[in-house]
Order: structure tokens, then C-alpha cells, then sequence
């Protein structure tokens, strides 16, 4: 019954998100704990799960807020519109050009492997420019994403970490013979952003000319009340206080967390010397803030059901139980090809602590080497992260990109998927995944 119950309350809160009947807030927040007393258990019970829940996702939470803020209030300041400025002109105005910069880019920060800070580092800087180019934010949050994905893979990241310690394997042999199959997952990335990049361009207003004309006069940022002039002191210890976080996000000498709180902290009385300048500016971004922080302790709740309940071993099980016989040969085939809609009902602990050992299990005894099996379930479910409800770091990419989950999970959801599977297909092609 929990198992069905589990099915019934991920694809219901997917559903209704999509549809736009509810808001996740709600959605969280209600139907997790209506499904649990359905199940049987006590409100003691069902206290304890959402404790461990918040307890999961306080962190990420506190990341949400103060991040934003700052970044908020760096905005505020211009602090972006430099770089904003070099980028135009590196790419002529193109959104072709912009399209590309955005896979490379992103690629490149992610090779530390950590997901909220290549949001941190690449959404806030991208977003002025795409705005100035009259490119959607959901496509900037698509190819950031889906590229995050496609480089998660490294053995320094979570999830090939955990496939590690569930299959006993060295991580770094793991991600070796995945490196063929991310180089074709980012050449599918640059494809796409040059088909979204000249689709783009084709839109463009003509009050903005010809693409091949972008007057880069007309893309000036817009006067504000309270950016700085780059030639000042000020702009260039914002410039430095920035600095020293993402030096802190990348060494991870600080937590993520922490390294925005004390930032705020001090880009608060550096930028505004009064009590009521400084007030004012937090009144400014605290909407933004207090929203995804919302959605993102709401989650908790949802995370701490899954677990508590132990709906995750449960759907798990019946995932396999619905295999045909004889399938076991190519069942590390079938769950990878699904991995990314199986990603937005498991969260990564679920996924490679419940869902791969039992897929270890099986597909080793028909013969299948472990490896492959390990390979195949990172392929699927990596690609697809930025979309899945359960990973908290997507509500930091959601708030940073001012986009809807319901709206990036339609705009996104068929492109992450039709990566992973011809990533897939290229593993098996290629030997990194045997059946």
C-alpha cells in the first residue's frame, strides 16, 4: 500500500504543478501528509519525518536566502553590467553567440562539481544579458541546467560518489570511461544552443536591427538609481568581497551557506551606510528571497516523507517487480533510459542508495558487469538533476533565473531526456556500458 501510495503522491504533486491547480508550496506541504495518514501513520509520526526533512534541507534553505540577497543587492549596483558589456560585444549581439557561451561557459564551472555553486556563479552573471537580449530566462536555465548535468559525472561529485560507495567500484575508473560519453552529451548541448541561439535571433525585435547588426548602443543597461560607476572604490571592493565568496565556494573552505551569510553581512553597511538605506534594499529583494525559501522548506517535508516512510525502497521494488522476465540482462538499460523522469520522483540519496542496489543486484547475477550498471543509472539521472523536484539546489536555480518550476520543467524536460538517451546509446556503442 505505501509503495502505491508513494507513485500516487510524486505523480500527483507533478501533475497538479504542471497543470498549475496548485502551487508547490501547497503541494508539499499538503499532500505528503495526507498521503502518510492514508498509510496509517500517526501525526508523531509523520512530525518526526518533516523534523528530519527541515533538518535535510536547512542548509540549502539559509544558502536560498542570503544568496539572493546578495546578489540582489550586487545587481543593484551593477556589478554584472561589465561583464554583461564584454559579452555583447565578444559575441556581437548575437543570441547565437550568447546560446554557445552559455553551454562552454557552464561547462567549464562545473568542473568542481557542485551544482548550487555553478548556479551561483553562472545564472547571476548570464541573466542581465539575456534579459538586454530579449532571450528567455527558461533557456538560459535549460542550457545551464542540462549542461550541469551532462558534467556531473565527476568523481568529486555526489552522485558518482554515491554510485561508488553503493557498488564497492573506484570512483575515478567509474567516470573514466564516461568521459567519451559527456564530450558527445556536450557536443548535443552546443547543437541545441545553436538552435535555440537562431531561433532567438530570428525573434529579434526589429527596433534592435538585423542580427548580424546588433547596435550594441541599444543594449545599454538601463539607468539605476543605485549601480556604481566601475571607475569607483566601492564597485571594486564588491568586485573583491564577490571574489573572495566564489573563492570559498570553489575551495570549499567555507560552507555555501555561510560564505553568503557573513557576504551579506558585509556588502550590507559597504553599500549603504544607513539603517534605513540598508532596510530598505533588503524590503527590495526579501519577496524574491522569502518565496523559493518557502518552497524550499516545503520540500523538506516531501523529502522527509520519502524517507521516513520508506517510500523511495518501496517504489523501488515495484519498479522492478513490473520488469517483464528475462529483462534483467538489459534492466541497467531500461532504468538509465528512464533515469531522468525517475529522477523527479527519487531524490539522488533514493536513486543510488535504494534504487541501484536493487538494480545491482539483479543485473549482476544475469551477468551484466558492475561498471556498467553504475555508468548507466549516473547517464540518466545526472542529465536530467536541474528538473527534478527533489533536489533542492533546483529552487536556488529557479529563484537566481526569476523562473517557474512548472514552466523550466515543460521547457526543459524533453531536452535533458533526449540527451541522456542518445548519451546512453553512445555508451553502449561505444563499450562503456555492456548488457
Amino acid at each position: 500500500m505505501i509503495t502505491a501510495l508513494g507513485f500516487t503522491m510524486m505523480l500527483s504533486i507533478i501533475v497538479l504543478i504542471l497543470l498549475r491547480r496548485i502551487s508547490p508550496v501547497v503541494a508539499f506541504t499538503t499532500i505528503p501528509v495526507a498521503i502518510c495518514l492514508l498509510a496509517g501513520f500517526s501525526p508523531v509520526e509523520i512530525g518526526a519525518f518533516i523534523k528530519n526533512g527541515l533538518l535535510t534541507v536547512a542548509p540549502t534553505a539559509a544558502l536560498f536566502l542570503f544568496a539572493i540577497l546578495y546578489f540582489g543587492i550586487m545587481r543593484d549596483r551593477g556589478l554584472f553590467d561589465p561583464l554583461v558589456n564584454l559579452l555583447i560585444r565578444c559575441t556581437g549581439g548575437k543570441p547565437l553567440l550568447v546560446a554557445l557561451v552559455t553551454v562552454v561557459v557552464t561547462a567549464v564551472v562545473h568542473l568542481d562539481g557542485v551544482g548550487a555553486a555553478t548556479f551561483l556563479l553562472t545564472i547571476p552573471a548570464l541573466l542581465p544579458l539575456y534579459k538586454r537580449m530579449n532571450m528567455s530566462p527558461t533557456m538560459l536555465l535549460m542550457l545551464v541546467g542540462t549542461t550541469a548535468g551532462v558534467g556531473n559525472m565527476v568523481p568529486w561529485g555526489g552522485t558518482t560518489a554515491r554510485a561508488a560507495a553503493t557498488t564497492g567500484l573506484d570512483a575515478t575508473q567509474l567516470w573514466l570511461g564516461l568521459i567519451p560519453v559527456q564530450l558527445v552529451g556536450f557536443a548535443c548541448l552546443l547543437l541545441i544552443a545553436a538552435w535555440l541561439g537562431l531561433r532567438a535571433q530570428r525573434q529579434l525585435p526589429v527596433s534592435l536591427g538585423a542580427a548580424s547588426s546588433f547596435d550594441l548602443t541599444l543594449a545599454q543597461p538601463e539607468a539605476r538609481e543605485h549601480a556604481l560607476s566601475p571607475r569607483g572604490i566601492r564597485y571594486w571592493l564588491n568586485v573583491t568581497l564577490t571574489a573572495a565568496i566564489l573563492a570559498c565556494l570553489f575551495t570549499g573552505i567555507f560552507p555555501l551557506y555561510a560564505c553568503f551569510m557573513v557576504g551579506l553581512g558585509l556588502a550590507l553597511p559597504l553599500n549603504f551606510t544607513s539603517l534605513e538605506s540598508q532596510t530598505e534594499r533588503i524590503k527590495a529583494h526579501a519577496a524574491d528571497a522569502l518565496q523559493m525559501v518557502l518552497v524550499m522548506m516545503a520540500a523538506g517535508v516531501l523529502l522527509g516523507v520519502l524517507a521516513g516512510a520508506k517510500m523511495s525502497d518501496g517504489m523501488a521494488m515495484a519498479l522492478i517487480d513490473t520488469l517483464p522476465a528475462g529483462a534483467a540482462q538489459y534492466l541497467h538499460l531500461i532504468i538509465g533510459a528512464f533515469g531522468v523522469p525517475l529522477g523527479m520522483i527519487f531524490s539522488p540519496d533514493a536513486y543510488y542508495f535504494a534504487l541501484l542496489p536493487v538494480i545491482r543486484d539483479v543485473a549482476v547475477a544475469a551477468g551484466v558487469p558492475l561498471e556498467a550498471v553504475a555508468r548507466a543509472m549516473l547517464i540518466g539521472e545526472n542529465t536530467g538533476f536541474a528538473i527534478s523536484p527533489v533536489v533542492p539546489s533546483v529552487y536556488l536555480a529557479l529563484a537566481l533565473a526569476e523562473v517557474e518550476l512548472r514552466k523550466h520543467i515543460a521547457f526543459t524536460f524533453f531536452w535533458a531526456w533526449g540527451v541522456s538517451l542518445v548519451m546512453l546509446v553512445f555508451a553502449v556503442l561505444s563499450g562503456a556500458v555492456h548488457y
